[in-house]
């Protein structure tokens, strides 16, 4: 009896265990017996592109630029000297041909300036005259004061052979010689004068020069009064009004020259360079739309310098002779027509990627960064816009994606639609 309830109880503790054993064997037996699952292969995104095949071809690009028109440099006539505005007979905007007459000053005070100069060269010329007058007489006069010298020294030998005779007192012989020796004085004082005579003639004559420098002076601000056109030129502003008084250096017109209007345009940096050299060979050709027509333009150099704030050097373009005559300030579109290069791919400007950088297509189809070297643009006869790219990657036959990916990658997985 003692027995069996020792075996109940031993049976009692290890009943747990022995359920949890069961427990684990059914669980191992059903993780091992259950069905496995199929692996499926996971699905990889592609993003939609469209691409082009590219071939290998000879083009002469075109360089997009946007210039402006401007005068070289604009003109501010002003007032040389002080006087009043009387007339004015230019109105800005006009445009008006060389030696025009523009504005007019008061020339009332400038005249009575000439005419006191040329009262003064009369003055001079008679002053001139009256030295040549005196020169001859002074030789002349010589002459018969050189005659009168003899006759007083005959009368002094007379006297002196009187005198010692006792026929001619002392007294009266030193007067003959006293007026000898006058005679002499006189004879000295007209060789000085006629000495003197270029001295004086040659004084006279400076002062002659430096009055007709003062007249021509004077005729020189009377033509200044009258205010005309340098060249063929478009006013651009007045700068004074009739009535006023102006002094030397006040402003009175401002215009520009008609016939050197240059079209500027900034090139981007990196396309300095390459201008720079294809200018040794000569000016450049381009074309713009001006008023509804085709006009051909010439770039003849690039600016010396690069101004603060700009992001490229400016090309500067002349106009053709003839023409509608643009304005100032007036922008355009140009095509500047570069030369001829080989080994170029011609894409549209969606398949750039900044301005040095394509994708191409591997046979996984998956992106391949190519850096490109821009040439320049070409625009079809449908009117549709290419870029015109050079890359040593890229051959003939290469597929280049022409979608704007917004992640583009080197290895990107795509597919192409149509």
């Amino acid at each position: 009896m003692r027995d069996s309830v020792g075996t109940y109880s031993l049976f009692k503790r290890l009943l747990p265990l022995l359920i949890l054993a069961i427990a684990g064997l059914i669980t191992f037996a059903l993780v091992k017996t259950r069905e496995q699952p199929q692996a499926q292969d996971a699905q990889i995104k592609r993003w939609n592109v469209t691409a082009t095949q590219i071939n290998s071809l000879s083009a002469a690009p075109e360089l997009r630029l946007y210039g402006q028109f401007e005068p070289p440099q604009t003109t501010r006539l002003s007032s040389a000297l002080n006087a009043d505005v009387s007339h004015i007979l230019a109105s800005e905007g006009e445009r008006l041909p060389q030696g025009s007459l523009l504005l007019e000053l008061d020339a009332r005070e400038v005249e009575l300036q000439l005419r006191q100069r040329k009262a003064e060269l009369a003055a001079i010329d008679a002053r001139i005259n009256a030295e040549q007058v005196r020169y001859q007489h002074d030789r002349s006069s010589l002459k018969l004061e050189q005659d009168v010298q003899a006759l007083n020294q005959d009368r002094v030998d007379r006297a002196a052979s009187l005198q010692q005779r006792n026929l001619l007192s002392q007294e009266q012989l030193d007067a003959s010689r006293q007026t000898l020796r006058q005679q002499a004085l006189a004879i000295e004082a007209r060789r000085q004068s006629i000495a003197d005579h270029p001295n004086r003639l040659a004084q006279l004559e400076a002062e002659r020069e430096r009055i007709q420098s003062q007249i021509e002076l004077a005729e020189l601000d009377l033509a200044r009064t009258r205010i005309q056109a340098p060249f063929n030129a478009r006013i651009l502003s007045i700068e004074t009004a009739v009535g006023n008084r102006v002094r030397p250096g006040d402003a009175l017109i401002t215009l520009y020259d008609l016939d050197r209007i240059q079209l500027r345009a900034q090139v981007p940096d990196h396309w300095r360079e390459r201008l720079g050299q294809a200018l040794e060979q000569g000016p450049l050709q381009a074309r713009a739309e001006l008023a509804g027509e085709t006009v051909s333009l010439e770039m003849q150099r690039l600016a010396a310098r690069i101004n603060p704030g700009q992001a490229g050097v400016d090309a500067l373009f002349s106009l053709p002779p003839k023409g509608q005559l643009p304005l100032p300030g007036q922008t355009l579109s140009i095509r500047l027509l570069l030369p001829q290069q080989n080994a170029l791919f011609a894409l549209p400007p969606e398949a750039l990627y900044g301005t040095n950088r394509v994708y191409r297509l591997d046979e996984d189809e998956r992106l391949q960064a190519v850096r490109v070297e821009l040439a320049g643009q070409r625009q079809l006869t449908d009117g549709q816009q290419q870029v015109l790219v050079s890359a040593d990657a890229l051959t003939s036959g290469d597929r280049v994606i022409t979608t704007q990916l917004p992640n583009a990658i080197g290895g990107l997985p795509v597919q192409v639609v149509e």
